[in-house]
């Protein structure tokens, strides 16, 4: 008897371990990722905090992608950035001024694009995936290198909801693997239509 109850119990350890496992479906990473990759557009709210050993900076603002235009972030009311093709375009509204610049100069604010991490989703030759629960959601973390010698910036963490696919936080690491950059972002709203004049700067 003693015998036949130890061999039961046994059994249900081990379908209590295999259910439990099959309520994540192991193709649900794969899943946001394609759908990650196959974004064509998105607008979201965007806050960053920086931290480093003496002080935190924080900034807010919105974000514009659309893979036929670029990219655009209205930084706290005081300036609109815009990646498009080989330059990024600034227009200070406090100032009343525009220029631009070279877009292979490494600034955060370039780092704070979702559209950024879906491309290295391309070019990381191997992904790491995890889950979290933070609060009552469930993430998926995808574990991400950031190219370039910047060791202020040198791994990512893209946190994405499983239950809607939408982006919730990027977490950016040194090399000494300390956390530096916070980015939340709100409000994400996938494949919207945008104006092309949006990402002009005049």
């Amino acid at each position: 008897m003693r015998k036949r109850l130890l061999i039961l119990g046994i059994m249900f350890f081990i379908l209590s371990v295999i259910f439990s496992s099959c309520g994540k479906d192991p193709q649900n990473t794969e899943k946001i990722i394609y759908y990650l990759k196959n974004l064509s557009s998105y607008s979201c709210n965007v806050n960053i905090l920086i931290k480093n050993d003496k002080q935190q900076i924080n900034y807010n603002g919105k974000q514009f992608y659309d893979s036929r235009y670029g990219e655009r972030f209205d930084l706290d009311n005081n300036r609109i950035i815009v990646y498009k093709e080989s330059k990024i375009y600034v227009k200070d509204i406090k100032r009343g001024n525009s220029y631009n610049i070279d877009k292979n100069f490494q600034s955060l604010f370039k780092f704070s694009f979702i559209k950024e991490y879906i491309s290295l989703l391309y070019t990381n030759e191997k992904i790491e995936n995890s889950f979290k629960k933070v609060g009552n959601e469930e993430y998926q973390v995808i574990n991400l290198d950031i190219p370039g010698n910047n060791k202020n910036m040198y791994k990512a963490q893209l946190y994405v909801n499983i239950k809607d696919n939408v982006p919730a936080y990027v977490i950016i690491y040194d090399s000494k693997y300390k956390k530096r950059i916070e980015i939340k972002y709100t409000d994400f709203k996938a494949n919207v239509e945008l104006k092309e004049d949006m990402f002009k700067i005049n």
